[in-house]
C-alpha cells in the first residue's frame, strides 16, 4: 500500500472539499461532548445514560436545541457542562449557517461566470463556441430530442455572462451549464468533461470578430484538441470555407457542416427546382414529416437491403437510404483494420490497409439496390410522418 499516495489523496480532498472540513469538526465536537458526558453520568449513575452512543445523543439533541427531553443530565457536573454545551451549539449552528450559505452563494457565483467544472457529468452535448441564434438552436435541440434535457448541454465559450442569463431566461433553457474559457484549450475542454460526452458541435464562433479563415483556423485547432484527449469522442464541427475541408478530415473531425455551402445550395435548387425551398424547409424543420437517421436492427447487419426495407413497409417509415460507417473515425477505422489484416495475401493487404486509409464517416447512400449489403456501423435514412 503506498502511503504517500493515500496521503496525498486525502490532503487534496480536505483542501478541495469545502463542506467536509466543516463536517469534521462539528463530527469532533460532538463526539468530545458525548463522551464528557457519558463520564460525568456513568459516574453519577444516571440511568439513562450509561453508553457512549447515549452521551452522543444528547449531545447532538442538546447542541441543535432539539430538545427531546428523554435522556438528560441528572449529575450537578454533567448538568453544567450541559449550559456550555447549549452556548457552544448557539455559536456553532451560526457558524455553520454562515459556511454553508456562504458556500451556496460562491457556487451560484461560480456558476453563472462559467467557472465551474462537471467532472461527474456523464452523456452530455457539448457545445464549443458562440452562435447569435443560440436560443433558437438550444430550443430546437430540446424541442427535437428525446433523450437529452437542458441539464445535459453545457456551453462552452467566451461570452459574457450576461448573455448565458439571457438564454437562461427561457423556462426551456433554465438548466443550461456553461464554462467559460477558450473552446479549443484543453484545460477548458477537460472542465466540459468532453471525455465523457454524447457529443461535442464545434460552432463558427461568432463572437470573433475576425476573417472566416482565422475562425475556421480555430475550429481545425480546436477539433485537433479534442481528438488528442479523446479519440472516441463524436466530434461535429461548422466550416465556414469549404476549402479547410480536407484539414478537418485530417483532424479526424467525423461530421463537417458546411454551413454558408449548404445555404448556397438550397438557393441554387430553389432556383432550378420549383418548391424545392418548402421542401427543404418541410424536411429540416420539426413538422409532421421529418428526415432523420433510424438504428437499423443487428439481425439486418450483413444481410440483403431489399429485406430490411420490406420489414419497415407498415412502420410509418419511408427509407430513404444508408448512411454508412456512422461512428466515430477512430472506432470505424479500428473495426476495419482488424478486418483487413484478415488476409494472408500481401497484396491484398496493402490494398485493404490503403482502403482502410482512404474510408470516411457518414457517407450517405440514396436508394441503393435491394441487393446491397447493409455494412457494420450502418443507419437508416429515413421519412417519418408523426402523426
Amino acid at each position: 500500500m503506498d502511503f504517500k499516495k493515500i496521503k496525498k489523496k486525502v490532503l487534496f480532498t480536505l483542501r478541495t472539499s469545502s463542506f467536509l472540513i466543516p463536517f469534521i469538526v462539528v463530527t469532533v465536537i460532538i463526539w468530545i461532548f458525548g463522551f464528557v458526558l457519558y463520564l460525568l453520568e456513568t459516574n453519577y449513575g444516571n440511568p439513562t445514560i450509561q453508553t457512549i452512543f447515549d452521551g452522543i445523543w444528547v449531545a447532538i439533541i442538546t447542541l441543535s436545541s432539539t430538545g427531546y427531553g428523554l435522556k438528560v443530565a441528572q449529575s450537578f457536573w454533567g448538568r453544567i457542562f450541559t449550559f456550555v454545551i447549549i452556548f457552544f451549539g448557539i455559536g456553532l449552528v451560526s457558524y455553520l449557517s454562515g459556511v454553508f450559505a456562504s458556500l451556496f452563494v460562491d457556487r451560484n457565483s461560480k456558476a453563472r461566470r462559467g467557472l465551474m467544472d462537471f467532472p461527474k457529468l456523464k452523456n452530455h452535448l457539448v457545445i464549443c463556441g458562440w452562435s447569435n441564434r443560440m436560443k433558437e438552436i438550444l430550443s430546437y435541440i430540446l424541442e427535437e430530442s428525446k433523450e437529452l434535457n437542458a441539464s445535459e448541454i453545457i456551453l462552452l465559450n467566451n461570452a459574457d455572462p450576461v448573455q448565458i442569463e439571457e438564454l437562461r431566461e427561457d423556462k426551456k433553457l433554465t438548466e443550461i451549464k456553461f464554462v467559460r474559457g477558450e473552446y479549443f484549450a484543453p484545460v477548458h475542454l477537460n472542465r466540459a468533461n468532453i471525455k465523457s460526452a454524447r457529443k461535442v458541435i464545434v460552432l463558427s464562433d461568432q463572437l470573433i470578430k475576425t476573417s472566416y479563415s482565422e475562425i475556421d483556423s480555430k475550429t481545425i485547432m480546436t477539433v485537433m484538441t479534442i481528438k488528442s484527449i479523446s479519440r472516441d469522442t463524436y466530434v461535429c464541427a461548422e466550416l465556414l470555407d469549404k476549402k479547410y475541408k480536407a484539414n478537418l478530415k485530417q483532424a479526424s473531425c467525423d461530421e463537417i457542416l458546411l454551413s454558408r455551402e449548404m445555404a448556397k445550395n438550397i438557393i441554387a435548387n430553389a432556383t432550378l427546382s420549383q418548391g424545392m425551398a418548402h421542401i427543404l424547409d418541410e424536411l429540416l424543420n420539426i413538422s409532421d414529416t421529418q428526415i432523420k437517421t433510424m438504428d437499423i436492427p443487428d439481425l439486418f447487419i450483413g444481410k440483403e437491403y431489399g429485406e430490411f426495407l420490406d420489414s419497415n413497409v407498415s412502420k410509418g417509415v419511408v427509407i430513404m437510404g444508408i448512411l454508412e460507417n456512422a461512428v466515430p473515425v477512430n472506432i470505424m477505422k479500428m473495426d476495419a483494420l482488424r478486418e483487413a489484416q484478415k488476409t494472408t495475401d500481401i497484396s491484398r493487404l496493402v490494398q485493404n490497409l490503403q482502403d482502410v486509409k482512404e474510408m470516411s464517416v457518414n457517407n450517405p447512400y440514396f436508394a441503393p439496390g435491394r441487393d446491397y449489403i447493409i455494412k457494420k456501423h450502418s443507419l437508416a435514412i429515413v421519412l417519418e410522418r408523426f402523426a
